[in-house]
């Protein structure tokens, strides 16, 4: 009988986690694929996206954004491609994200 109870109470508890974890969907702003979305995690995205924090960064310091540049892979052609990308797009100093999703009407 206490193993049933302490089983129930195990479910229980699970179920409430599960659901407290559900995204929140804000429709007032336009989605927007930032870092850390797997479907989106490759090299040229790390690239593009190190490429525009170092291009924002370069603003308010004595460094360049070559000197900001990830050493180690540096020469890998597709991180190489998403770098200047985003060095390009953020020269402006504001953030520009590489993809905006719009949200259905």
């Amino acid at each position: 009988m206490k193993k049933q109870v302490v089983l129930s109470l195990c479910v229980i508890a699970l179920s409430i986690t599960g659901c407290s974890s559900a995204p929140n969907n804000d429709s007032s702003e336009p989605a927007v694929i930032a870092v850390g979305n797997v479907d989106y995690d490759s090299l040229y995205h790390f690239g593009y996206n190190r490429g525009c924090e170092s291009a924002i960064a370069e603003k308010g310091s004595n460094q360049s954004v070559d000197s900001m540049k990830d050493t180690t892979l540096n020469g890998i052609d597709s991180f190489e491609d998403g770098w200047r990308s985003g060095t390009e797009n953020c020269n402006g100093g504001e953030y520009s994200p590489m993809y905006t999703v719009g949200l259905a009407q």
